[in-house]
């Protein structure tokens, strides 16, 4: 299920550039207000089978200060994606329940929740990310992360899809090929919590199972997708 939210600004809204972090947090509030069992579940280490994108301004109009974006439009919204029914309505009761919400210090106000009807997933088609792409690798006991000029990121993308496949559906695909063409990146250096991430924009290409393919566009690309990571709009 894939919904967008609206936002209204309440106040002179002032958001880290790096806001990942606090919309995630705003989702666990929203499931946790909602269904309190579901939360707990979510909160035990695994897959959480949900991703977000970037906080959108209409006709970018914001400014950035040092580190923060001044947002100047009336409102903002996201975009909020699972292939698990239980988790999108948990989250839209709980934005429901209490549609005064904050992302960092800025206070918003619900304004509109949509269903967004999603597109159908074949065995091939172009993408573009509404929230960075991270991917890593272990190297000698420590943690790297990728970029697509490694061949090691569409390995370790590809393993991701199949891992998340197996963990969500209790069995393998029944195609696990897939071909990934980049046509554009850009790197980027996202903060969460205190910690930075280098992972990328970027506009592809992929061919293959179909399977990996609908699960990429309803969970996300990558990892720590429910951190912000890796959700895509087909173009």
């Amino acid at each position: 299920m894939r919904i967008r939210v609206e936002l209204k600004r309440l106040n002179s809204a002032v958001v880290d550039l790096n806001h990942s972090y606090h919309i995630a947090s705003l989702i666990y509030r929203c499931i946790q207000r909602s269904n309190p069992n579901l939360s707990l579940e979510l909160h035990n280490p695994g897959m959480k089978f949900w991703t977000f994108s970037k906080l959108m301004v209409p006709n970018l109009k914001f400014k950035i200060v040092g580190d923060k974006m001044v947002i100047e439009s009336d409102g903002v919204y996201f975009y909020f994606s699972t292939p698990k029914t239980e988790v999108a309505i948990a989250f839209v009761e709980g934005l429901l329940k209490k549609p005064e919400v904050k992302i960092g210090s800025a206070e918003f106000l619900v304004s509109e929740i949509k269903v967004v009807r999603e597109r159908e997933i074949g065995s091939k088609g172009k993408f573009v990310t509404l929230s960075p792409i991270s991917v890593t690798t272990v190297r000698n006991g420590r943690t790297y992360d990728l970029y697509p000029d490694d061949p090691k990121f569409y390995e370790n993308l590809w393993k991701n899809l199949v891992k998340k496949y197996n963990a969500l559906y209790g069995k393998e695909p029944s195609d696990c090929k897939l071909e990934i063409e980049v046509l554009k990146v850009k790197p980027k250096r996202i903060k969460v919590k205190n910690t930075y991430h280098r992972c990328v924009e970027m506009v592809f290409k992929a061919e293959g199972s179909k399977e990996l393919l609908e699960l990429g566009y309803k969970a996300g690309f990558g990892e720590r997708n429910s951190m912000g990571f890796g959700m895509v709009k087909v173009v």
